[in-house]
């Protein structure tokens, strides 16, 4: 997998990636990146393709509502499992997990 995302053409990304990213420049803010797995791959991607292929919602949800809080994986509600989360030095979400694990243990999770 590779971060096509941030070489692609502003047609092709998202429009809330659009929006964000011309907010920020409009406020001299840091570059923004979508959260991302600790491989560079964008979460969006992975779970997009995980959510047509297993027939579910995945969620990364804070059981804290303060930074640094602990996280977890659901699917439909239920929890997967715990993963970590920390901010870049611009300020953007990075799950400390690879992404090709984050597949295996969703795909695992989901089996049981």
């Amino acid at each position: 997998m590779t971060r096509d995302d941030a070489d692609s053409s502003p047609d092709e990304r998202p429009s809330w990636w659009t929006e964000n990213e011309r907010l920020r420049e409009e406020l001299s803010l840091p570059p923004y990146e979508p959260s991302r797995f600790a491989d560079g791959v964008y979460t969006h991607r992975v779970v997009e393709r995980l959510e047509t292929e297993q027939d579910c919602t995945v969620r990364f949800v804070a059981l804290e509502p303060r930074y640094p809080d602990d996280w977890e994986v659901r699917a439909d509600g239920e929890r997967l499992f715990g993963i970590g989360r920390r901010r870049d030095e611009h300020g953007n979400t990075v799950y400390e997990m690879e992404s090709e694990r984050f597949e295996r243990e969703v795909r695992a999770a989901l089996r049981e």
